[in-house]
């Protein structure tokens, strides 16, 4: 089953509201550090973990985005009006206009040429470049509007490069390193190196790096970022305006089949249910494309506005449970279970197991999967081939919170160490499923690495019921 992503903002910040949301089935809180300072991401996330420790945390660090700051006019425009976008280090005096807006990134005085039509604020407002100065260009606006503080810019068909890392990139990283966040939200992976630079400055720590998917650039270079990534999101806002909105339907369909190829999670992103920031029920186009999104194959769909500014989260995140339910629904009774690799000889040996163990869980004989995995590494493969809900017990808090990411997946922290010299733990977590309520009578498949003797370690499938394993323990 697909997941839900809540972002958590102003109105949703509270332990009360976190721990609703958690009871309505929320497995990942999402935190945008372009917001907010850090003494409030703070305490968010230290809310986040007392209300609901196995949760996971993304956090969306500024990176490459070009965004306004909050040094700006707060002036309404009208069309034709001219508007200025500033460097920080930009000095005003002597440049009159009550339309002066500071960006966050000089790299957008490189990339504006003269005539360009730029767009801002997921492309709802857009203007027509006049002139391009080392630190100032001159706009002329297309629309009426506000341009507000913190809203991104967007130079359609435009590529960052190899751009190294910045001491503001790294200060992110450290801080998202620091506490232990799970996920970290790179903005604008336009090519492999990049993400290859990020996950190097991270090594070994925390978190795992995802990687946005947001304009034509990254488009191109989808399958060497694919190849690399431990997850991707479709930010839907910034690839539409930075390719054609027309095309965002196949570009999310083309990208969620590539990526359902290489196991690679996908979250799907943006205005899934925008309508319900004012208003208590969304557009019949939403329900259509939360439908479609999962019917695609997408791990998780994100809440945005919804829940972070929004009028209704909860029913916000209700409305999209439900929907995620009925279509999952669907999938199981059409019984949608890819046969592919029977045809496929190129696949490797943990291909082959896990499309061996979605027939044998998915059949009438085995009541499900359990999967027992320290690092979680094989549920990558699981998670391709199963489609229905499956367990997976590990006994690392970390890989408890990264495993929240895959869909179908239902992580389980278990009670037990596992043990490197037999298979004790087996036995322990076969009575932990029955205490927490599965029938001891039934049967389940179960998947693990175990000891073969004189440092072998075999790759275990077993259809065994629950109360014969947890038997061993008496």
């Amino acid at each position: 089953m697909s997941k839900i992503i809540a972002t958590i903002g102003p109105r949703t910040e509270t332990k009360e509201s976190l721990k609703a949301f958690s009871t309505l089935g929320v497995k990942i809180f999402r935190l945008n550090l372009s917001h907010n300072n850090i003494e409030w991401h703070i305490k968010t996330i230290n809310n986040i973990r007392d209300v609901s420790p196995s949760a996971s945390i993304l956090a969306d660090i500024p990176g490459r985005k070009i965004r306004t700051t909050f040094n700006i006019s707060k002036e309404k425009f009208k069309k034709d009006q001219k508007i200025y976008l500033v460097s920080k280090d930009f000095n005003e005096r002597g440049h009159k206009s009550n339309y002066i807006y500071e960006v966050n990134n000089n790299i957008l005085f490189k990339m504006a040429k003269k005539g360009m039509i730029i767009y801002a604020d997921d492309g709802r407002l857009s203007f027509e470049v006049e002139s391009v100065q080392n630190k100032i260009i001159q706009l002329k606006a297309k629309c009426d509007g506000f341009l507000k503080e913190c809203k991104g810019i967007n130079i359609p068909d435009s590529s960052f490069g190899k751009e190294e890392l910045t001491q503001k990139d790294k200060y992110f990283l450290d801080f998202c390193c620091h506490h232990k966040i799970d996920f970290v939200g790179i903005s604008f992976v336009d090519n492999a190196d990049y993400l290859k630079k990020i996950q190097s400055y991270i090594g070994g720590r925390h978190p795992k790096a995802v990687a946005k998917i947001e304009n034509s650039s990254a488009i191109s270079n989808l399958s060497k970022i694919l190849n690399i990534s431990y997850a991707i999101m479709i930010d839907r806002g910034d690839l539409s305006v930075e390719t054609n909105p027309s095309k965002i339907g196949i570009l999310q369909k083309d990208i969620l089949i590539e990526a359902n190829k290489l196991g690679v999670p996908v979250i799907v992103a943006t205005e899934m249910l925008h309508s319900m920031q004012e208003s208590i029920h969304p557009t019949k186009a939403e329900y259509n494309d939360i439908t479609n999104t999962v019917l695609d194959g997408a791990s998780c769909l994100m809440l945005s506005g919804e829940t972070a500014i929004g009028l209704n989260p909860n029913e916000s995140i209700n409305t999209m449970q439900s929907i995620i339910d009925i279509t999952q629904k669907y999938i199981l009774n059409k019984k949608n279970i890819s046969l592919e690799y029977v045809y496929n000889s190129n696949l490797g040996q943990a291909d082959v197991m896990a499309a061996s163990v979605s027939l044998i869980a998915s059949s009438d004989i085995s009541k499900g999967l359990v999967c027992i995995s320290k690092t979680g590494e094989g549920v990558r493969f699981l998670s391709r081939y199963i489609k229905q809900n499956f367990y997976c017990v590990t006994d690392s808090y970390s890989t408890l919170r990264h495993l929240n990411i895959f869909k179908n997946v239902s992580p389980i922290l278990s009670n037990v160490v596992f043990n490197k010299e037999d298979r004790s733990h087996i036995y322990y977590i076969a009575r932990q499923l029955i205490d927490i309520g599965l029938n001891p009578d039934d049967l389940y498949t179960f998947i693990y690495v175990s000891e073969g003797g004189k440092g072998l370690r075999l790759n275990t499938i077993q259809v065994n019921y629950l109360k014969s394993l947890a038997s061993f323990l008496i």
